[in-house]
């Protein structure tokens, strides 16, 4: 049972390794190694890329943090 919890955690890391390797700062305020942010339409965005979590006007979010952003700016130039 410890070897399946040894080899969860460490899939745990890699996983998350892997979304900061793949994360790009370009754009981003970086407080930490794991806890970005930037204004969007007027409003904090705050990034935590490790676990590719986002929250935005106080509601969490987790995901595509680009693809959020592009909606978002798209839906502010149609108004």
């Amino acid at each position: 049972m410890a070897d399946d919890f040894s080899a969860l955690d460490e899939y745990h890391k890699q996983r998350k390794q892997n979304n900061l390797a793949k994360a790009d700062p370009a754009g981003w305020t970086q407080h930490t190694e794991y806890h970005w942010s930037r204004m969007l339409n007027g409003k904090r965005l705050d990034y935590w890329p490790s676990t590719t979590r986002f929250m935005y006007e106080g509601k969490r979010h987790r995901g595509d943090v680009m693809g959020f952003i592009r909606n978002r700016e798209k839906e502010r130039a149609d108004d």
